[in-house]
């Protein structure tokens, strides 16, 4: 891993994170993928209604009295999703929506992905909102788990982890800062609990966390209509400049859907239709 650390940092890609535009499926796979590395395809959702029509007066206007699950408490803390289950707290989607405008920024509410807000019946039209991108991911999304939608204020913070398998990150609305790791830099992560690092790359503390100052931090923002590679294992952490809307897609286009770190994930297995489950073992 250190060999690895030095040959990428003597590479033009340790300089900013890559961005492409009109990039084909072949080439994605191929370069970025297969690869393990990230990029940015800029304009990749110029085709989604999504980004003409999504905002917090749309879902109020068209969800307003329907019952929503969002995170609420997540100040208290310091790792909130490692206590999703005490979070989790149901309002209207009016209520949600005036809370999160009313707080202009915080990282006490937030919608994310495990509050499944697509697999609500009431929910599904949003799905006809959404164009899978051709090529990069399977286009049935109504397959339960396939996609996830994060809606939140200005504010919201993922502190900084890695997932258990690769992540197409579309952003819809608002803007999101995100901070990058290569995988192979885990020993200067400081893995601390489950897939989360005890470091946060906003106040690094050199003293206690003195390994993270040798660590290659990619930190970018990316914007309405760009869509994000996360490869499985990069340690990553993101914070919303704006009110933002976020989807994810796990399910690739490829025969097999996605890769995962130690063969294992949290949720449905996206190799399994959306049936089978992985049971999670993390240290």
């Amino acid at each position: 891993m250190e060999a690895y650390s030095a040959l990428y940092r003597q590479s033009r890609e340790a300089r900013g994170i890559e961005r492409r535009a009109r990039l084909a499926p072949a080439e994605f796979f191929e370069r970025y993928y297969f690869q393990n590395r990230p990029v940015v395809i800029e304009g990749l959702l110029a085709d989604w209604p999504a980004l003409r029509r999504w905002s917090p007066g749309f879902f109020t206007d068209r969800f307003g009295d329907a019952r929503v699950e969002v995170m609420a408490g997540r100040d208290a803390e310091p790792q909130p999703d490692l206590h999703a289950e005490r979070l989790r707290t149901s309002l209207s989607m009016r209520e949600y929506v005036a809370r999160l405008q009313l707080a202009r920024e915080t990282n006490d509410i937030y919608m994310v992905a495990r509050n499944s807000l697509l697999k609500r019946e009431a929910f599904r039209p949003l799905l006809e909102d959404i164009r899978p991108p051709q090529g990069f991911v399977r286009p049935d999304i109504h397959v339960p788990d396939s996609v996830h939608l994060w809606f939140g204020p200005a504010g919201t913070w993922a502190a900084l982890h890695h997932d258990h398998l690769s992540v197409l990150f579309c952003q819809v609305l608002g803007r999101k800062r995100f901070r990058l790791v290569p995988s192979f830099e885990l020993l200067r992560a400081y893995n601390h609990q489950g897939l989360y690092s005890a470091v946060d790359p906003r106040t690094p503390e050199p003293t206690r966390f003195p390994e993270f100052e040798r660590a290659t931090v990619l930190d970018f923002v990316v914007g309405p209509g760009d869509a994000l590679l996360i490869p499985v294992g990069w340690w990553h952490a993101v914070q919303a400049l704006d009110v933002s809307i976020s989807v994810t897609f796990v399910s690739f286009d490829l025969p097999e859907r996605n890769t995962y770190w130690r063969d294992c994930w949290i949720g449905p297995d996206p190799d399994g239709e959306g049936a089978a489950m992985r049971k999670v073992e993390t240290p």
